[in-house]
Order: C-alpha cells, then sequence, then structure tokens
C-alpha cells in the first residue's frame, strides 16, 4: 500500500511505501554485462527484502513496459531494505536516465542522494561491469574495484577485488561514488569483469562474483546456486564460440570502371 505518494524535483516523482533507516545503499542498474542488475536482482530475489519506495524520472525511455497479462507500468528504480548483519537499501531498476545530456545523469544523481542521505546513508557501494571485450570469452572475470577514498580501496581488495590502471566509470555507477563524496558519503564502485557483447543477455559469471565480495563486506549469505549454473551454462557456450575456428578475411574485390 503506498503511504505517501508526492512530486520531489520536476524531474522525479517517488511513491514512498515505508520510513525506514539504514546506513548503506547498495546499487544494481542495467550497464556493461547488465552486471550490477544481475546482481541487484538476484539479492532482492534471495534475501529478505522490504519494499521501501518506487522511483519514476522523466529521462527514462519514453515507453511502458507491459506484461505478460497485457497491464502496462512505466519505467522506474524500486528500493528494497535488507536487514542483514549490516543492514542496507538495495536499489535497482529497469533503467538509467537514456538522454545524451550529462545534466539528465547528475539530476539523477542529486535526486537519490537528496532521499537516501536523510534516512542515514554513510555509504554507497555499487555494482556494474567492466568491459574486458572478447578477454571474457575465455578467462574467468574477476573483481575491480574504485573507491571515493584510499582506504576504502584497500578495504575490497582485502576481500580478493583488484585496482585496475586507470580509466573512468560512466553513468550512475560513478556519479553516485563520486557525488556522493561531495557530501561526506564513503562509497566504492564494484565492477565485475565482463563483455559489452553480454549485455543483451546479462554476464551472470561476473554478477556472481561480485556478490561474493559484496557479501563478505556486509556480512550477508546468500545462495549462489542458481547463479552459478546460470553462469556454468554461459561460460560453457562462450568457450564454444572462442574455440570455433574463424572464417577467413575475404579480400576487397577491385572494380576498375
Amino acid at each position: 500500500m503506498i503511504l505517501n505518494h508526492v512530486s520531489i524535483f520536476s524531474y522525479m516523482r517517488v511513491a514512498l511505501h515505508k520510513n525506514i533507516r539504514a546506513e548503506v545503499l547498495v546499487t544494481g542498474l542495467p550497464g556493461i554485462g547488465r552486471v550490477g542488475h544481475v546482481a541487484a536482482a538476484y539479492l532482492a530475489s534471495k534475501l529478505p527484502v522490504e519494499r521501501v519506495a518506487t522511483f519514476y524520472f522523466e529521462t527514462f525511455p519514453p515507453q511502458v513496459i507491459i506484461g505478460e497479462d497485457g497491464v502496462m507500468r512505466l519505467f522506474s528504480n524500486e528500493v528494497y531494505y535488507v536487514p542483514a548483519e549490516r543492514p542496507f537499501f538495495l536499489l535497482t531498476g529497469d533503467s538509467q536516465p537514456v538522454g545524451s545530456h550529462p545534466s539528465e545523469f547528475y539530476s539523477y544523481v542529486d535526486a537519490l542522494l537528496d532521499f537516501f542521505k536523510p534516512r542515514g546513508v554513510r555509504e554507497i557501494i555499487t555494482m556494474a561491469g567492466i568491459d574486458r571485450g572478447t578477454q571474457r570469452f575465455t578467462a574467468s572475470p574477476g573483481v575491480v574495484v574504485a573507491g571515493s577514498d584510499a582506504d576504502m580501496v584497500t578495504t575490497f581488495k582485502d576481500l580478493g577485488a583488484k585496482v585496475d590502471e586507470g580509466g573512468a566509470i560512466t553513468g550512475a555507477a560513478g556519479l553516485l561514488v563520486g557525488l556522493g563524496a561531495l557530501r561526506g558519503i564513503r562509497g566504492a564502485c564494484l565492477m565485475g569483469e565482463t563483455s559489452s557483447q553480454l549485455t543483451a543477455h546479462g554476464d551472470p559469471t561476473s554478477a556472481a562474483a561480485v556478490l561474493r565480495v559484496l557479501s563478505k563486506y556486509l556480512g550477508f549469505n546468500v545462495d549462489l546456486s542458481e547463479l552459478d549454473k546460470a553462469a556454468e551454462t554461459l561460460d560453457a557456450l562462450l568457450k564454444k564460440i572462442a574455440s570455433a575456428p574463424k572464417e577467413e578475411e575475404k579480400k576487397p574485390v577491385d572494380y576498375i570502371r
């Protein structure tokens, strides 16, 4: 039951289902390899969660999603409360902003921070993917960490993550940590190694790798057997694709006119 429905900004509406507080926010939204999205959706299906809020943004796709029963709904983000050893909010959903202007991402992330900081959030852990191209087809994925400070990076390195040789993070996964730090919220982005070619399908192997690191940090137990089974099927297919003989590249024919 919706307890309150209020317009926060012109570009955001939130349906608030429950007033509750937590010190940690974990996010998993669609992105490269859909790593964070797969991981967050799996957590929401396996852990005892309580629905907190639903977000609607004007920068989401101008579409509705039609269910198997013919009922439509808007693109949205969902927030859940997870009563783990270290309780946390879990943010996931259908989309990030899809526009081409950077302000849409900044407005989106600012609105999220305006919602979560007054509810006690002091740490943000985002789950995402990092593109390794076709290398992902032949190697087991690791987890790369980038953090708001050296201590956060060291903490996750001790839990099995590694540091990449610089680079950039595009989208909400990076901005939530970066803009959160300006508000005094520590954070880290856990990136599972994947391939952009797996975005449509999703990468359960990489998602499981991220969840194993995250579960150590937050102290929750989750049965990953279903995710591991999906990962075995995908990895067998990737190895088959990688070992298939490559077609000889045909030389272009020159026509003289």
